[in-house]
């Protein structure tokens, strides 16, 4: 029989050994347990968000996909809005440290499919996040506002014709339906902002602003009192870090109003290089567009009738084809037989070229009025605003 001390002993080297497996600190970071249906033995990547154009993502972790399976381990120092991408598909995570699971299923889907949305468990930010974009989005789906949807097709049908007379119509009930097109706008922009108010801290509140932070979007005042909103965690995302600071310093510290226009060399129609400081002119107007932007092809008519009017005066107008291919250039060229300068900002992938991101280009139309010596005196200017400039600089 074992004597009482050798029992002791034991059973205290029991429990030192439990001791340790119970003491063994845990893993505080994140765990991804993840399934993929639809494709396998690939890798999947994940990367930031909020990346500027033109530059690449940073990539966070990577796994490989194996019998639909996948597994990710980590640790953030904070919370971000992340990109999941199996080739050339595209999910959004919200990442925290903590256990998640993930499901992904990309059956059925297309080469022309780019954006997935997976199941997620276990991250309290993608709940959050789920639930108000749902609230957000559950606005733009109100009844109320089905006359809108008109809109879309009278558009389509425009591009597709090329025809005046289709562009007039979808004009012309556009400008009917604007009192209902401004009250959606409204309701849906409050869905957001009212948490966005609430929760300046939250990483959360940066993803649901998203690219609504922008100058066709937000006014000046709101561009700034937002990007001065947030504190915290919430200045620490991607987003905010790289989009939102760029979008703020293109606006009032880089390209905006009394900022000098960076000079750029492209070719023209006819294969020449010509340069935007060697264009002459007195006041010279940057046309940001593309061949399939309808807005932008829309905008034509209006600035024919200045070019007229003020060119004699030393008005220019430069456009600055973007996101489009050259081939698809030359002929809307051909079509719209507008009399100013043109060049083509090279691109790839339908992606703005490299001056339209030296710009900051936020979306098509985008325009700036400069004078000769490149200082700019109006970005994005409405067609009031523009006639309203050109009246008193030229005086007629």
């Amino acid at each position: 029989m074992m004597n009482y001390s050798k029992l002791l002993m034991l059973c205290l080297g029991i429990q030192l050994v439990a001791g340790a497996c119970q003491n063994t600190p845990e893993h505080d970071g994140y765990t991804i347990n993840g399934t993929v249906r639809g494709i396998d033995n690939v890798y999947i990547k994940m990367a930031a968000t909020g990346t500027p154009r033109g530059e690449q993502a940073e990539l966070i972790d990577s796994a490989l996909v194996s019998n639909g399976h996948f597994t990710m381990k980590g640790k953030v120092q904070h919370t971000d809005l992340v990109a999941l991408q199996i080739d050339s598909k595209s999910g959004l995570l919200f990442l925290e440290n903590s256990e998640i699971n993930v499901e992904i299923d990309l059956t059925g889907m297309t080469e022309r499919d780019w954006s997935y949305e997976p199941k997620v468990s276990g991250s309290a930010s993608h709940q959050l996040y789920s639930e108000i974009d749902a609230k957000s989005k559950a606005v733009l789906n109100d009844q109320k506002f089905q006359a809108l949807d008109e809109l879309r097709t009278l558009f389509a049908t425009a591009k597709k014709s090329k025809k005046q007379e289709d562009m007039d119509i979808a004009l012309a009930r556009q400008n009917e339906l604007r009192p209902l097109m401004e009250e959606r706008m409204k309701a849906y922009k409050k869905s957001k902002f009212d948490f966005i108010d609430a929760n300046p801290g939250s990483p959360v509140a940066v993803h649901i602003m998203s690219y609504q932070y922008s100058e066709g979007r937000m006014s000046n005042e709101e561009l700034k009192k937002y990007y001065k909103h947030f504190t915290g965690e919430a200045k620490e995302t991607g987003f905010y870090k790289g989009y939102m600071t760029k979008v703020y310093k293109d606006n009032f510290e880089n390209l905006g109003v009394g900022n000098t226009a960076p000079d750029f060399t492209l070719n023209t129609p006819d294969n020449q290089a010509l340069t935007l400081s060697e264009v002459k002119g007195q006041y010279i107007l940057v046309d940001f567009w593309a061949s399939w932007c309808v807005p932008c092809r829309a905008s034509f008519a209006h600035l024919e009738e200045l070019y007229k009017k003020y060119h004699k005066d030393g008005f220019e107008i430069l456009g600055v084809c973007t996101a489009d291919e050259d081939a698809k250039w030359r002929k809307a060229l051909k079509e719209d037989n507008t009399p100013w300068l043109h060049v083509y900002d090279i691109s790839e992938n339908h992606a703005y070229g490299s001056v339209a991101q030296t710009y900051g280009v936020p979306h098509l139309p985008t325009t700036f009025l400069m004078d000769g010596n490149r200082e700019i005196i109006l970005r994005n200017p409405s067609h009031d605003e523009l006639d309203a400039k050109l009246k008193e600089v030229f005086g007629h």
